[in-house]
Parts: structure tokens; C-alpha cells; sequence
């Protein structure tokens, strides 16, 4: 009879041992799982956010170089507008070389 006891003992301690095995491979699994699932939704927020900021980068950098461009411009017709005396110009290279 304690045989008996002892062996049930056993084959209870055996059971017990393999229900938490087997919820420890189920909880591995679940956390496996979860894991992925957040590394997959941390990357496809992390891609669109850089979308929107590579987008961003680009429309500001186009309108720089449209402002730049408009500057550039306007400065090259403010200085074509320029009239250029060139008999005065020389003027002053020669007081300023022969001392004159």
C-alpha cells in the first residue's frame, strides 16, 4: 500500500512537472510571438515615420532652393540693371596705379 501511495506520488509529481513544461513552451511561445508582433509594428511605425520626415526634408529643401534660386535672380538683375561707366572705372585705376 505505501508502494502504491509512493508510485502515485511520483506519477503526480511526474504530471505536475509536465503541465508546467508545457506552460513554460506555451508562455515561450507567447512571449515569442508578442515580441515579433511588436518588433513588427515598432518597424512599420518607425517606416513611416521616416517617410513623413523624408518627405518633409524634401519640400523644405525645394522651397530653399526655390528661394535660393529667386534670390540668385533677383541679385543678377539687380546687378545686369547696373549701369557700368567704364570711362570713370578706368579713371580711377589710373589714380590709383600712376598716381595721377
Amino acid at each position: 500500500m505505501d508502494q502504491d501511495v509512493i508510485g502515485h506520488l511520483i506519477d503526480v509529481e511526474r504530471s505536475a512537472f509536465d503541465m508546467m513544461m508545457d506552460a513554460q513552451t506555451e508562455a515561450d511561445k507567447r512571449k515569442t510571438t508578442a515580441r515579433e508582433e511588436a518588433e513588427k509594428q515598432f518597424r512599420t511605425a518607425h517606416e513611416s515615420i521616416v517617410k513623413e520626415q523624408e518627405a518633409a526634408l524634401a519640400k523644405e529643401k525645394q522651397h530653399c532652393n526655390n528661394a535660393r534660386e529667386q534670390e540668385y535672380n533677383e541679385i543678377a538683375e539687380r546687378l545686369s540693371a547696373i549701369e557700368q561707366d567704364g570711362k570713370a572705372f578706368n579713371t580711377y585705376l589710373d589714380s590709383l596705379f600712376l598716381g595721377s
